[in-house]
């Protein structure tokens, strides 16, 4: 008899459900991938401007001491900084539960030097890949 069907049988339904979950498996990954090089480029440029504040407050004042103004970072960095007369150092440390924790390139340490490298960073991580230079 002519019964007409309409709607997605419970076989169609899950075979659709397995293909978004297999292409989401794949995407998601990339994502967060790009997100996190994002993330680090955001805390090279806070740490850059930071070391340019100081040395603009050096110039003027001969010291780094009583320098304010030092961000404090950012939702998924905290900077801490040490301040000596004639020099400093800035630390960016990924802040607990964000998507930076765990990341391949760990901290992001930068010195009144110039010298840049990333504390905890995994061995396959080069400085130029975690700074982007």
């Amino acid at each position: 008899m002519g019964k007409e069907s309409r709607g997605f049988t419970l076989i169609e339904l899950l075979v659709g459900v397995v293909l978004i979950a297999l292409l989401a498996g794949i995407a998601y990954p990339g994502y967060t991938g790009h997100v996190r090089k994002a993330y680090r480029a955001q805390i090279v440029a806070l740490l850059t401007e930071q070391a340019h504040e100081l040395e603009r407050f050096y110039t003027r004042n001969g010291t780094f001491i009583d320098a304010g103004g030092v961000s404090a970072g950012n939702d998924r960095y905290r900077i801490t900084v040490v301040l000596n007369p004639r020099d400093f150092h800035l630390l960016a440390t990924p802040v607990a539960d964000s998507l930076m924790v765990g990341d391949a390139c760990g901290e992001f340490s930068l010195t009144s030097t110039g010298a840049r490298s990333n504390p905890g960073a995994q061995p396959e991580m080069s400085r130029q890949a975690c700074w982007g230079q």
